[in-house]
């Protein structure tokens, strides 16, 4: 049966046989270029403005796969007492060749707390406003197949759904630690997503999107015999939880001079079933007019190891545009005793 067919089902499984919404999440391979997305804290941790582009595209051997955009940009605000940064971020998702679609918009902001010389605190928060749209005028509903013939009667007696347009405001928290030294950086942080579980039914009844909860670590480290030309290490890991759902996503990106190349490995558990994917990246570091700006470009391909045989894997690319001595009102100069002093940035 073609999986447009199946497509329907699938949206009344869920409309109908539960109370939960277990909705698609917006999820990135390359989480660490998306991280306005999964913790509001990271706004603004380190020096500068940043632009981040990212688009994914999952089990494109379907017609009916699912795309996401994901624009976001923060800057680093220190020019007054307890400023962490300021962001705003955009993601579109398109599911079922755009039978769904979310979007989102938010604004995003956080609290900085330096605790030592090299240790500092964020708290932030996000405050979106989320379109959720359905169109189901090419939908084919199970009254109008036939066990033998198919698709045999052009129309059906549902009448479809109240509302194609659902609107509503969420919010975001999170916190996080980093930590710097001379040949080493550590940031552990954690957040929990659709803060006061918003309604998002096309129907009558009540569907509240349920907590998701993130906790992630990231480390850089230099090599140190040559920390400014030699290589960088970027091992990290990411865990989500949602409605019973544990993710967790483990592996490490290498740099040396403009090159980037990296491994992850990602796991889902669920009564339900038991999704593995292996990620590998390649990438680009390009410098602009000097050191403390850049382009970085990275592409990564989600290879299904158990499971999920046929879908295509999934594709995902993204650009990220960093200026670090960019600021909305004060220069470099005036918050330069915020960060430590030590040999060379340890950024990745």
């Amino acid at each position: 049966m073609n999986i447009r067919y199946k497509f329907p089902a699938a949206v009344l499984f869920l409309i109908f046989i539960n109370t939960t919404t277990f909705c698609q999440e917006p999820y990135f391979s390359q989480y660490f270029n998306t991280p306005l997305l999964y913790n509001p804290a990271m706004t603004g941790l380190s020096d500068g403005l940043k632009v981040r582009v990212n688009y994914r595209n999952q089990w494109p051997q379907y017609n009916d796969d699912l795309k996401t955009y994901n624009f976001s940009m923060d800057v680093a605000e220190r020019f007054m007492p307890g400023a962490g940064g300021l962001g705003i971020i955009f993601n579109t998702n398109k599911e079922g060749d755009g039978f769904i679609r979310k979007n989102t918009i938010g604004g995003l902001g956080s609290a900085r707390i330096r605790m030592s010389r090299n240790l500092v605190s964020q708290l932030g928060f996000m405050v979106s406003y989320v379109q959720n749209q359905i169109d189901n005028n090419d939908f084919i509903w199970s009254d109008q197949l036939d066990n033998r013939h198919g698709l045999l009667y052009p129309t059906s007696s549902f009448a479809g759904f109240e509302n194609k347009n659902v609107s509503y405001a969420d919010m975001s928290i999170g916190a996080l630690l980093h930590y710097e030294q001379e040949y080493m950086s550590m940031t552990y942080g954690g957040a929990i997503h659709h803060l006061f579980k918003p309604n998002e039914s096309f129907y009558s009844l009540e569907m509240n999107v349920p907590r998701k909860y993130v906790l992630h670590a990231n480390f850089v480290i230099l090599q140190v015999s040559n920390a400014r030309k030699g290589f960088r290490f970027n091992p990290g890991i990411l865990f989500e939880n949602q409605s019973g759902y544990n993710t967790f996503s483990l592996g490490t990106n290498v740099s040396k001079s403009v090159l980037y190349a990296g491994a992850w490995y990602r796991n889902k558990d669920s009564q339900i079933y038991n999704y593995e994917s292996l990620t590998l990246l390649v990438g680009i570091n390009i410098p602009m007019v000097n050191k403390y700006s850049r382009i970085k470009m990275m592409y990564s391909y989600d290879i299904n190891i158990a499971n999920m045989p046929g879908t295509g894997g999934s594709h995902e690319i993204s650009l990220r545009f960093e200026f670090d001595q960019i600021h909305l009102v004060k220069s470099q100069d005036a918050f330069a005793n915020d960060y430590p002093i030590i040999y060379d940035p340890v950024i990745f």
